[in-house]
């Protein structure tokens, strides 16, 4: 697995989306992770699969249960026994499996464009099935090409059009992947969800930080609206444009500071 840390202070365990990478993130800025190092340990890592972190797609597990706990084995490897889980996307699902998997050692959970899940999620896995029935083809490599295209125009349009060039800092996560890998990515995506609602029960006490934004159909408001009732120590706030998109980075760091004191 490849992981970066940077800073010192409470540790900020991060996970990326799917088929993205630590590259993408530092290339999109989304987060402030440049500058972050001043609040907190922040531990990066490619998950299985990408970017750096390159294995048979074939023998690994890349559900987002077993993602969850390759986020615990990081933060082990890092001596971070209690930490605050983070990620976006398939991240932000990889962060809430880990903190299901060990609540007590989770000071916070900080969730980024939470995908669909639960009753939603049936349409997007009948799409990631197609799609990973479709890249065991001939040209996956092009495939994994188009996914990236497709991903950008998923994007909030008021991003797109106040930050150009979103498609090509995503295609980098996406050309990064070995041929081959696109099936198994989106099978296991198929395959995958949260915990049930009432295994939340165990993350009440939990300080979390939900961002999402609108316009996207993959990371609808509805998935954050939902984490956010069934996680009662949680604020939400959502973007509907690149101003308020921008006030991210602070809103990270005011919370892991909060954490780090409390």
């Amino acid at each position: 697995m490849s992981v970066q840390s940077i800073g010192d202070g409470i540790p900020f365990v991060w996970a990326h989306g799917l088929m993205s990478s630590i590259q993408t993130e530092n290339e999109l800025d989304w987060f402030g992770w440049k500058d972050i190092g001043g609040v907190c340990r922040l531990i990066r890592y490619d998950a299985r699969c990408h970017g750096h972190s390159q294995m048979s797609p074939l023998s690994a597990d890349l559900t987002w249960r077993a993602l969850g706990a390759d986020m615990l084995a990081v933060a082990d490897a890092a001596d971070a026994h209690d930490f605050i889980a983070g990620g976006m996307s398939m991240g932000c699902a990889t962060a809430i499996h880990a903190a299901i998997q060990a609540p007590d050692r989770i000071k916070g959970l900080m969730l980024a464009m939470p995908p669909m899940v639960w009753e939603t999620r049936a349409a997007q896995r009948a799409l990631y099935q197609r799609i990973a029935g479709h890249g065991r083809s001939p040209g996956d490599r092009a495939l994994d090409r188009l996914m990236g295209r497709d991903m950008a125009r998923t994007l909030p349009q008021w991003l797109v059009d106040a930050a150009p060039g979103q498609s090509e800092g995503l295609s980098i996560g996406v050309n990064a992947l070995a041929p081959g890998t696109v099936p198994a990515l989106y099978k296991a995506a198929s395959e995958s969800d949260l915990p049930p609602r009432g295994a939340f029960g165990a993350l009440a006490h939990i300080p979390t930080l939900i961002l999402g934004w609108s316009g996207d159909p993959l990371h609808p408001v509805s998935s954050a609206q939902e984490l956010h009732r069934v996680l009662p120590a949680s604020e939400l706030h959502i973007a509907d444009s690149y101003a308020a998109f921008q006030t991210f980075p602070a809103k990270i760091r005011a919370f892991i500071e909060r954490v780090a004191q409390a």
